[in-house]
């Protein structure tokens, strides 16, 4: 999945590991400067005493010039070197013989102080060079893992939007959040891949290489060490990348326990379960963390035994190397080269042992998100809804939210178009369920639903929605502001339409309490707003949409009797008049319905007009009774 996202970017990959190569590259030449300004320095103060042909020959001690390890004798017994000697070692110095391995050409104190200034201003350049190249690398590849990385989300965020309802009732909304932000794993993935696996792997090539032209014999006693440090560093990298699937679920545990006490904080409150909520975060906590400092504890060892091979494998090239020195076998220079390479071999094995398991700890917890993309079936997609008045027809409709229990039997029945048809019955009866199958967020068993004639089952279930409105007892408000809510499912309405339906919908008095009316910003899950008041949001956000059918799911239960006499007055002001089909439990709800039907446990108990069935004495008889009772006792109460 990621090598589909990253593909469109694959140019720019290019580019980034282009300039981190020349990056590397400035960082080889730096050992091989050291080497010559040390042994151009170190010429100041030996004498071959010979031809610079002769590296053999046996020394000459001259004033001021010191070879090998002779014991120098007082300057004050000294004769001075004969005419020709000195006019000699001042061709030879002039002629700049180059150095060789085992022997240091003579310099004057001018060619030094060049070579060094030289050297000096070189390794400045080459620094600030490759500093700028790495910069130029990292800057691109941040850029590139930020498209990658929206790119992911994007899609995963959308996939799992599109999934079906049933995914979402068996996994927690903290868990999946979690699961689809990846922005802080795909970076490292990127700039492992663009500018450091294939540039650090050259390096070492590089390294290597150049070592071997310069002294085999170093060089063997430089790598000695190594297949010890690979074997130890493989075994370290196996071993953290045990179990990564496991910690990361921890974590999305300890996720998933902050999410959801946040979002019922007043839940919690009330119930007093702030210590039993924090005593069990911190048990998941505890879990998590106690993996995190096994995990840190291991790496620490192999850590310290990288560490402790490196160190051994500098004493023994700097012991090495300076017998060798003293055996005439390389220069001082050579040494310092060897050295220095020594400290940029062992890095990139570290660099690349350390990103072999920091991917792996990066791609578990990207795959799962990649996953999430993998989870199916999603919704199927379709035809559009054809435009229409709006007319519904459920036909011999069975559907179970469990294979060993129907919630509806074989449910027939028809809402015309314009015209408001309840439907009531016990809890339990089917009636939200009716209308989620409506709504396609339930596929039906069997059976078929149709709107205007066109079958619900090829028909795209976006294009379903937005002809529909829904209004329920626990519809969602987001956090943002007023006017934003009202105007959630129709993004384009006006500020005059979205002031108009909230008027209408009874916020009246909330944007008068508001400090910036409809523009007062709303806090999650509808803080700041009482339940009513949501319930009223929810209202004016289908009042904004004007959709050709509505759906009232206990619309009104939050509501006083006068506040649910001007809603259903607001919403008859719909024009066109939508198809309107109401759940409710409230005789005053479905009195005035154009056709009802009683549901009782997913079957049609009884249907026809509301005056057809009070006078017919069955269930929805007994439901008037009960209102008319209720309501009398509320005037006595008032009384």
């Amino acid at each position: 999945m990621l090598l589909q996202l990253a593909r469109p970017y694959k140019k720019r990959f290019l580019v980034i590991a282009l300039l981190a190569l020349l990056g590397t590259g400035a960082d080889l030449l730096q050992p091989l400067i050291y080497r010559e300004a040390i042994n151009d320095v170190a010429g100041m103060f030996v004498d071959r005493g010979g031809s610079a042909a002769a590296p053999s020959a046996a020394p000459r001690v001259v004033p001021g010039i010191v070879s090998d390890d002779t014991e120098l004798p007082d300057p004050a017994t000294l004769a001075p070197p004969p005419p020709d000697h000195m006019a000699r070692l001042e061709r030879m110095a002039k002629t700049q013989l180059p150095h060789r391995p085992g022997y240091v050409a003579p310099r004057t104190r001018k060619q030094a102080l060049t070579t060094l200034l030289w050297a000096v201003g070189l390794l400045f350049a080459i620094s600030v060079l490759g500093y700028f190249l790495s910069l130029a690398a990292d800057l691109r590849s941040t850029a590139v893992a930020g498209c990658i990385e929206a790119s992911l989300i994007q899609a995963t965020f959308g996939h799992v939007l599109r999934l079906p309802l049933a995914f979402f009732s068996r996994r927690a909304s903290g868990g999946l959040a979690k699961r689809i932000d990846q922005a802080d794993q795909v970076a490292p993935v990127v700039s492992a891949f663009a500018q450091q696996i294939v540039p650090e792997m050259l390096r070492v090539v590089g390294i290597c290489a150049i070592m071997l032209t310069q002294s085999w014999r170093l060089t063997v006693a430089a790598l000695a060490i190594l297949p010890l440090y690979l074997m130890i560093t493989r075994r370290a990298a196996r071993r953290l990348e045990s179990g990564m699937s496991e910690y990361y679920g921890m974590w999305e545990n300890v996720s998933v326990r902050i999410h959801d006490a946040l979002a019922a904080i007043k839940t919690v409150k009330l119930s007093g379960a702030e210590p039993r909520e924090e005593k069990r975060l911190k048990s998941d906590a505890e879990a998590a963390y106690a993996d995190f400092l096994g995990r840190t504890r291991l790496a620490n060892k192999y850590l310290f035994l990288q560490s402790t091979l490196s160190h051994f494998s500098k004493a023994l090239v700097l012991g090495y190397g300076g017998y060798m020195v003293m055996d005439r076998r390389l220069t001082p220079g050579d040494v310092v080269m060897f050295v220095a390479y020594l400290d940029r071999i062992y890095d990139p094995i570290d660099t690349l042992s350390s990103i072999a398991v920091n991917l792996q700890q990066h791609m578990a917890s990207l795959n799962r998100a990649v996953r999430l993309l993998g989870t199916g079936p999603m919704e199927p997609g379709g035809a559009e809804l054809a435009a229409g008045p709006g007319a519904i027809e459920f036909r011999n409709v069975r559907f179970g939210y469990t294979a060993q229990r129907d919630v509806l039997c074989g449910l027939t029945f028809r809402a015309e178009a314009g015209k408001v048809t309840a439907i009531t019955g016990a809890s339990g009866a089917g009636k939200t369920t009716t209308a989620d199958l409506l709504l396609k967020l339930w596929e039906p068993s069997a059976g078929e639903i149709r709107i205007d004639g066109q079958s619900l089952s090829g028909t795209d279930p976006c294009s379903v929605r937005r002809a529909i409105g829904l209004v329920a007892a626990d519809g969602a408000v987001f956090r943002g502001s007023l006017a934003d809510n009202i105007r959630y499912k129709r993004p384009g309405a006006s500020e005059q339409e979205v002031h108009v339906a909230a008027i209408a919908a009874g916020l009246g008095n909330t944007l008068e309490r508001l400090p910036e009316g409809l523009a007062s910003e709303i806090g999650e899950g509808g803080m700041g707003l009482s339940v009513g008041e949501r319930q009223r949001l929810q209202i004016a956000r289908i009042l904004v949409d004007r959709p050709r059918i509505l759906v009232l799911d206990e619309a009104t239960a939050n509501l006083d009797y006068g506040t649910e006499h001007e809603v259903k007055l607001a919403l008859s002001g719909i024009l066109p008049r939508p198809t309107t089909l109401v759940i409710a439990h409230r005789y005053s709800m479905v009195k005035d319905a154009d056709h009802v039907i009683v549901l009782d446990q997913g079957r049609i108990l009884e249907q026809g007009t509301p005056r057809e069935l009070v006078a017919a004495g069955g269930w929805f008889a007994q439901l008037a009774l009960q209102s008319g009772q209720q309501s009398g006792q509320d005037g006595m109460i008032e009384g």
